[in-house]
């Protein structure tokens, strides 16, 4: 079953500085945009986060999970959501 670690660019209240959250979510098929920024609006909503950024859902390919982290890390700034297939 496919692994996919998911990051997304959160804070708590306004005027905060954003900040990476990340979680990984397994699925047998593959996951489109729309489906992760489900689950990404989901967990925010239990948590009490706000997304942050433009609202853009990026793909960072596959990888080891340290490769898809630093992917995220050249995202552009407004990004909001970066996923990517981490190998097992």
């Amino acid at each position: 079953m496919p692994k996919y670690l998911i990051s997304y660019r959160k804070v708590e209240s306004a005027g905060q500085k954003p900040e990476w959250a990340s979680f990984t979510a397994q699925n047998e098929a593959s996951l489109e945009a729309k489906a992760i920024k489900e689950r990404v609006e989901k967990r925010m909503s239990v948590l009490g986060e706000q997304l942050w950024g433009d609202g853009q859902v990026v793909w960072a390919g596959g990888g080891r999970l340290d490769d898809v982290l630093y992917k995220r890390e050249e995202a552009a700034p407004d990004t909001s959501v970066v996923y990517g297939l981490v190998e097992e």
